[in-house]
């Protein structure tokens, strides 16, 4: 499919160390990158699920799409995913081809492009991606590497981010066993109240949320939430239950979108959605406040009942737990 607390970890930790030498140092556009991608794992971790290693091939896909960017901008073809053959810079027609031309051999790989805006100060395009519906479920999928690059010029605030599992590894688990990918995950502070459905290509369930302005997004990856995973022999994901409530113990009146390989009560299945992931989406912005997700699901004979775990909303000007316009995520490719 197409479509990362700063903390360090392995892979990624050794290149984010290396920053601080004169010679990266000199270099901001990758000190700026590097920043992205520690930040990324930092979520990924804090989510439940790997760390990604640094891959210098995906970082050259993603560099030279994002320099194709910079010199046509995102209309130059019918998705931003895209190369026009005829333009300046093409190096290849689909983010694939391009990781394929970079020397990449995937057994799963996917695409993310954010657009923060040229002049914007937050120089870290990886939190405005999380506060998506389709992007942030790519961005805590089964890969386990990645490579980042952002624009110049006009483009400055764009970047593109590809993830893969190289092909001579076996298919990666999002999380160890009997582990679920939760964002925002148990104890979590954010400042984000709200997400509009409209900043993100393509828009989440237009018919379901009319009104493109709700609350954040609860993200659930069940992928390896059972003693077998859940694509393993046609095991199929069942959620039983799946809520929001508020510090009065009241229910948050939401909408939960699902993986289409998930089944349960009010599961609306979507296209978009792969890897055993299911979002609940409130249909009101979130106020200010505590509050408490339940989930009850099985995989195969499997149950999975986590305790209940709570995230908080805080006023805007609090300390955050994650920094916070994307673009289109294209289809991916297992």
């Amino acid at each position: 499919m197409l479509s990362f607390l700063l903390l360090a970890f392995a892979g990624l930790a050794a290149d984010a160390a290396t920053a601080g030498t004169p010679a990266a140092a000199a270099d901001p556009a990758a000190l700026r990158v590097e920043r992205s991608l520690v930040h990324l794992n930092a979520l990924r971790v804090a989510a439940g699920t790997n760390a990604l290693e640094r891959s210098d091939m995906l970082s050259l896909s993603a560099s030279r799409h994002a320099a194709y960017l910079a010199n046509n901008g995102f209309r130059s073809a019918p998705s931003v995913h895209a190369e026009a053959a005829d333009l300046a810079g093409f190096t290849g027609a689909d983010p694939f081809v391009r990781m394929r031309a970079a020397g990449y051999r995937a057994s799963y790989s996917t695409e993310v492009i954010g657009d923060i805006g040229s002049t914007a100060t937050d120089t870290d395009c990886v939190g405005h991606l999380m506060r998506t519906v389709y992007h942030a479920a790519l961005l805590l999928s089964r890969v386990t590497e990645a490579g980042a690059a952002y624009g110049t010029g006009r483009a400055a605030g764009t970047c593109v981010i590809d993830l893969g599992a190289p092909l001579a590894a076996a298919m990666p688990s999002a999380a160890p066993r009997h582990r679920i990918v939760r964002y925002p995950w148990p104890g979590m502070t954010t400042t984000s109240r709200s997400l509009r459905l409209d900043s993100e290509v393509p828009r989440p369930a237009p018919a379901l949320l009319p009104d493109s302005n709700v609350g954040i997004p609860v993200l659930v990856g069940l992928h390896d939430a059972g003693a077998t995973r859940a694509d393993s022999g046609g095991l199929g994901i069942r959620i039983q239950e799946f809520e929001m409530r508020d510090a009065n113990d009241v229910p948050v009146p939401c909408v939960v979108l699902a993986d289409a390989a998930i089944g349960g009560p009010g599961i609306v299945a979507d296209g978009q959605l792969h890897g055993g992931f299911a979002v609940l989406i409130p249909r009101k912005p979130l106020q200010v406040g505590h509050y408490r997700i339940s989930l009850r699901a099985t995989i195969g004979t499997d149950i999975v009942a986590p305790a209940p775990w709570t995230f908080t909303v805080a006023p805007a000007d609090a300390p955050s737990d994650a920094r916070r316009d994307p673009e289109e995520p294209a289809a991916a490719r297992p």
